[in-house]
């Protein structure tokens, strides 16, 4: 028998493909449940093996794993068991093929009887629903029933803590099997095989093929793999670029549709197109299409061929198309890329930014599928209203339907501890939709990293027909977590608080703000996201800000962070510019909100929803209408229409499709202005910004919430090696260097900060990028040191949370990141996971002039001439962000920074640090500035948990030993390298000698090293033969 033969008998059967599992999870059998003993897994042991006939799926794969060892095992022997061994497993195939007829005529016989048992069960139910009692004969009738539902459900890829079962009544404790996690049977066929060609030009252009599968595509990654662009990522070849988007491209792709097997219903479904796109299907014109982010669902009934079907988009230039429509409607003002973006809804950051390129790209960037059905329900939520005292959980699950017969939809919700909770509704075919709701006592939560476990329901929905038939079928992880945004009033300070409370814990949200990770959208992947998130978690940080200027992230992006527990803040992709609200652009912006939060709402991890990013204060800026006592709700005939998008349209949207995630209008905003620092959140730009002050005064710049602020500096070394090419463009102030800093007046910026708290020795690029990523991690340390030292307790709560501007960089550019493009992580990285540990030191060293200054001064900058002789005093504190007291003992040590001596040593009383607060220390002692500080913290027992330092400011003041003299070593073993001093030594960066390998991840790195300590840095992929180097503060 051939392979071919196996085929054919299959298609005979009407099965296409010769999967068991997927055979038998059609069929309507009473199976028990198929254990097997795990096999050994040393291959090619002694014991003899003698083939069989697999007789079941799991013998089937044992044989299959069999053989395939086999062969990796084999060499000189003989192939006699191998062919013994196919042959039997093909004879257990033919076995199969002959079973499936007779299985055939069997299962309408068991559908039949199974609408009996549908009735019976119904009536059980509507008696335990209302009251009643069933004898013991029909409870044990009912667990058979439920034994032979679960050995007939099929292996599905959910994980054993998030199984679900089909739907019983009453919660059952014990075992549950998995489920399918697509929808069976209605099929949907994701679209492949793009091909493109440029339109416009004088002669017929021929097609080219995308030279790789993937359903996703765009112009930009299309033209590169062909070599008909430079890469724009590389020295100053964006220039070279701009005509792309400046173009009108075709996509089109070609499918095959079966009309012998034809559902009732065919949809094309696009999840989304980049982004003026006009869709042809067998060229009819059947979807126009003018933004980015909406979900297109196109019914195409009828309009198929019965074979080969073509599929053609065209994109014209988004770019060209917002010119048109600002020459119609107006000039809308903008900070950040061309005027024309605030009339097209595309991605913003593809205009350019001053963190990124122009790169105006288009194309199927999302996925393209046929979807064929007999009756479907979309748009499923799973809404949990969860009681005050957290004990009870009321579950609603809404769908939307489509359907051509009345229906059954069962729902199934199934806990980690394997509690399994049932509804029932029936849909009738005049229905739109639906909702199942259920009733869950002691609910297990979610809750976010720090705060408690990451714990999902599974949730498993099934439609079934008249007949019982299983229509679709198909099942969500979802976590229950209960939401609130708190502004209230506070103790001893004006204003009100502004943080989250999840599942009624109060929760200092610490984080970073999120740009798209890519300029070609399509290139990331979910590993990508998976790094990029993992990397925020390990710095200690629990929240990332969604920012307005990219896209709505796919599903992957909040999968990670509902599985990883990071909150989600998340924008609306309205991004720094006076938006229009005529009434084209507010249906289409309607639209998008809707699109994108039906998508978005299972996601437990997103607990706040704003309107916009600095739209505000655009409008102050522009000294726009903008009267807060005006709460009419319709600003559209205003010189600030949008006003109406963030106030009425969006809040409406969201209190009808997610009322249970906050929505905030703006950010920043606070009610009455976007400054206010006792109200709301700010954007605290007058660090690099702004006023440009010095960041050692960050803790009078502190606000109820800091949702940006950040500081630039270089990427890595490494990094500027992979996109300068040339080895004379090779320093830090050269033409491709400053194409890559996209910050207006940034050179002088850095150079201001750099120079005014640094010594510079060298200006090569390792000495400036050392001195930009350390002048980074300095600011950015005084800054969460300073936020954080402000979440006191109950009533107390003078800063909520503060995001760093920014993780993630979308090309290799000089930015804010922590991260540059490549993955290397910045200094500043390391100094925020220290200082974000949940249980840390802060120190910080001042006079009492400014200590006793209350509050944001009027003017910090320019301060008046003053030659008096300053006493310093420093102030020591803890942080302890977890949920339990825990007792510490401190220790406070300052040394001579030219020496090494220890000039004063403090070992405070044990400390009772209190739960998820800051706890002040010690106060007002006095320093001199020859001097550094350490504190560190230990358990009782003498663990180590801990250490902060300090040293005077600014830094280039400080006056070092020769290098050679610090006596600082290191020791390199596999997995770690040992550092100790003989004096104090500033920002020690380890690195490896061959700077091109990626394959070391530090630990920590860029730490400060102190006498009498051992410092430990473990780094994965290190080994003890590696050469590691390092540099420090006064090295060069």
């Amino acid at each position: 028998m051939t392979e071919s033969n196996i085929q054919g008998g299959f298609r005979g059967a009407g099965l296409l493909l010769f999967d068991p599992n997927k055979v038998i999870s059609t069929l309507d059998l009473n199976l028990p449940l198929l254990k097997t003993t795990p096999q050994s897994s040393r291959p090619g042991t002694a014991q003899p093996w003698v083939s069989q006939t697999p007789n079941n799926p799991i013998e089937a794969s044992s044989q299959s794993t069999f053989i395939k060892n086999r062969i990796a095992h084999h060499q000189n022997s003989s192939p006699t068991s191998i062919y013994a061994a196919v042959d039997q497993f093909t004879k257990g195939a033919s076995q199969i093929m002959h079973q499936l007829a007779l299985l055939k005529a069997e299962n309408q016989n068991l559908r039949q009887a199974n609408e009996v048992l549908s009735k019976r069960r119904k009536a059980r139910k509507t008696r335990i629903q209302q009251g009643g009692s069933l004898s013991q004969q029909e409870a044990q009738e009912l667990q058979d029933e439920r034994d032979v539902v679960q050995a007939i459900i099929i292996m599905g890829d959910i994980s054993t803590e998030q199984e679900a079962q089909l739907p019983i009544d009453q919660p059952l404790h014990g075992g549950c099997s998995k489920i399918p996690s697509q929808s069976l049977p209605a099929s949907g066929v994701a679209l492949s095989g793009w091909r493109w060609r440029q339109l416009g030009l004088t002669s017929n252009v021929e097609w080219n093929a995308c030279m790789h599968s993937k359903p996703t595509t765009e112009i930009f990654t299309d033209l590169l793999n062909a070599k008909k662009i430079p890469d724009p990522f590389l020295d100053e070849n964006e220039k070279l670029v701009q005509w792309v988007g400046e173009s009108d491209w075709e996509y089109a792709c070609d499918f095959t549709h079966n009309a012998a097997n034809v559902h009732a219903f065919q949809d094309l479904v696009f999840d989304g197109l980049d982004t003026i796109a006009f869709v042809y299907l067998n060229e009819e014109l059947v979807l126009e299409s003018t933004n980015m982010f909406h979900v297109h669902r196109i019914n195409v009934t009828g309009k198929l061929h019965d074979g080969l079907n073509n599929l053609r988009i065209i994109f014209h230039s988004a770019l060209k198309y917002g010119k048109d429509i600002e020459r119609k409607r107006g000039h809308y003002r903008s900070f950040n890329g061309d005027h024309s973006r605030m009339h097209v809804r595309k991605a913003q950051y593809h205009y350019g930014w001053d963190w990124g390129p122009v790169i105006m790209s288009c194309g199927p960037y999302r996925e393209v599928r046929l979807e064929s059905y007999d009756a479907k329900i979309n748009n499923i939520f799973v809404d949990s209203q969860l009681s005050y005292d957290l004990q009870q959980a009321n579950v609603n699950v809404s769908f939307d339907s489509a359907i051509n017969q009345d229906v059954e939809v069962d729902v199934c919700m199934t806990s980690p501890s394997s509690i399994r909770y049932y509804g029932t509704a029936m849909v009738y075919k005049s229905d739109t939709g639906g909702i199942v709701s259920l009733s869950i006592p002691n609910p297990e939560l979610w809750y976010p990293i720090g705060h408690g476990s990451q714990i999902f329901y599974a949730v498993y929905i099934e439609l079934k027909g008249s007949n019982g038939t299983v229509l679709q079928s198909t099942t969500k992880k979802v976590g229950m977590r209960r939401v609130r945004l708190v502004q209230n009033p506070l103790e001893d300070q004006p204003g009100s608080s502004f943080y989250f409370e999840i599942n009624n814990n109060p929760v200092y949200s610490c984080g970073a703000n999120w740009i798209p990770g890519h300029s070609f959208l399509t290139s990331m992947t979910g590993s990508d996201y998976t790094a990029a998130l993992t990397a925020l978690t390990s710095s200690n940080q629990n929240m990332i800000r969604v920012w307005a200027g990219g896209i709505y992230e796919p599903d992957i992006f909040y999968e990670e962070c509902d599985r990883l527990g990071i909150l989600v803040w998340q924008d609306f992709m309205f991004a720094c510019g006076r938006y229009p609200c005529y009434p084209e652009f507010a249906a289409s912006v309607k639209k998008e909100a809707v699109d994108q939060v039906l998508r978005l709402r299972n996601f437990c991890s997103i607990i706040v929803y704003a309107g916009n990013n600095e739209d505000y204060c655009i409008a102050e800026n522009l000294k726009l209408d903008w009267n807060t006592d005006d709460n009419s709700g319709d600003w559209r005939t205003t010189n600030f229409p949008a006003r109406t998008i963030y106030e009425t349209y969006l809040p409406s949207i969201i209190a009808k499709y997610s009322p249970s995630v906050p929505y905030h209008p703006g950010s920043p905003w606070g009610g009455n202005g976007t400054e206010d620092p006792t109200v709301g959140d700010t954007h605290q730009w007058n660090v690099w910004h702004g006023s440009q002050e010095r960041y050692q005064l960050w803790d009078k710049l502190v606000s109820r919430f800091v949702s940006e602020f950040g500081m630039l500096s270089f990427p890595s070394v490494k990094t500027i090696n992979k996109f300068v090419t040339d080895p004379k463009q090779r320093y830090p102030q050269s033409s491709v260097l400053d194409h890559h800093n996209k910050a207006d007046g940034s050179e002088r910026r850095l150079a201001l900060y750099v120079m005014e708290n640094l010594r510079v020795n060298a200006m090569d690029v390792e000495s400036w990028v050392y001195a930009t990523q350390l002048m980074q991690a300095e600011c950015l340390s005084f800054a969460y040191r300073s936020c954080r030292r402000e979440w006191r307790g109950p009533s107390r709560e003078y800063c909520g949370g503060n995001l760093v501007w920014q993780l993630n960089d979308c090309w290799p550019t000089q930015s804010w990141s922590l991260i540059d493009f490549y993955g290397d992580r910045k200094l500043a990285y390391y100094a925020i996971k220290r200082v974000s540990a949940n249980l840390s030191l802060g120190i910080n060293r001042t006079t009492p002039e400014l200590k006793a200054l209350k509050g944001p001064p009027e003017k910090i900058t320019d301060p008046p001439h003053d030659l008096s002789f300053k006493m310093y005093i420093f102030d020591v504190w803890a942080t302890n962000m977890t949920v339990n007291n825990f007792d510490a003992k401190i220790e406070v040590r300052l040394f001579d920074i030219m020496t090494g001596a220890l000039v004063e040593e403090k070992h405070l009383p044990l400390c009772s640090l209190a739960a998820n607060r800051t706890t002040e220390l010690d106060e007002d002692s006095a320093v001199l500035q020859t001097t550094a500080i350490q504190a560190r913290m230990f358990t009782p027992d003498g663990t180590l948990i801990a250490r902060a330092s300090d040293w005077p400011q600014p830094l280039k003041y400080v006056l070092l030993p020769c290098a050679l003299d610090m006596g600082i070593s290191l020791t390199v073993m596999d997995g770690l390298v040992e550092i100790r001093s003989e004096t104090p030594v500033k920002c020690v960066q380890l690195y490896l000698a061959d700077g091109s390998r990626d394959d070391v991840i530090w630990e920590d790195n860029g730490i400060d090293v102190f006498p009498r300590d051992v410092y430990v840095i473990k780094a994965q992929g290190l080994e003890k033969g590696d050469d590691v180097r390092m540099r420090f503060y006064g090295s060069s």
